[in-house]
């Protein structure tokens, strides 16, 4: 017997929380988000949804051996988040709306493509990074090779911020800036996140702060 092809599972799972939700007279709006709205969910991937209603929590729980993980918001929250925090801009860009009873969610949606459309990293962030990378250099350039490798290892999220700092983008949550790097227009160079994370990660740090550094100072 063929299993079911990758991401059929999430869907009909999503599509039985969606009829439970729908029946909640509080609820207003259900968007899918996450790995499988954006149709690059491997076979385990969890399911995302997120609810409008009239309260905001988080809920898990795992069915057919998948994890639904189902963020219930009020608009005025949602709003709120989206302008206190810019990364929750990436919640919504690539989500499906499901169910949209007064068009709530289309506002949110939209208010969210206008953030991340019109974003520009803060000279205050670009000077913070620039200070830290500055400092890793200067560490990689003296320390001994086991030392080096960790440096690499603990600031590898640093220079991804500095990355996308230097786009003009919202740092993503970790899983999305995986799936969106192919998606930024100024790189350090081909390959750069591959080459980030390879066994000679400590020359391609250095290789890429070098890149980094004159452009945060733009």
């Amino acid at each position: 017997m063929m299993s079911e092809p990758i991401t059929i599972k999430q869907r009909n799972i999503f599509i039985r929380e969606l009829e439970n939700l729908t029946n909640d007279r509080a609820v207003s709006g259900v968007l899918l988000t996450g790995s499988v709205a954006c149709g690059c969910a491997s076979e385990n991937s969890d399911v995302d949804i997120i609810v409008l209603c009239d309260r905001h929590c988080f809920e898990t729980h795992f069915t057919d051996g998948i994890l639904v993980e189902t963020s219930f918001v009020t608009y005025e929250y949602a709003v709120e988040k989206l302008n206190a925090k810019s990364m929750e801009v990436y919640h919504y860009l690539d989500a499906e709306i499901a169910f949209d009873r007064d068009g709530r969610v289309s506002e949110i949606m939209a208010l969210a493509k206008q953030k991340y459309e019109n974003y520009h990293t803060p000279q205050k962030v670009r000077d913070g990074l620039y200070h830290w990378l500055m400092t890793v250099k200067i560490k990689l350039e003296t320390a001994d090779a086991l030392k080096k490798k960790y440096l690499a290892h603990i600031n590898a999220w640093t220079v991804l911020e500095a990355v996308w700092a230097v786009n003009n983008k919202p740092m993503p949550p970790a899983g999305t800036a995986y799936r969106k790097r192919g998606e930024l227009q100024t790189v350090p160079c081909e390959n750069w996140f591959e080459k980030l994370f390879s066994e000679d990660c400590c020359g391609a740090m250095s290789e890429i702060i070098d890149f980094l550094l004159p452009l945060l100072k733009r």
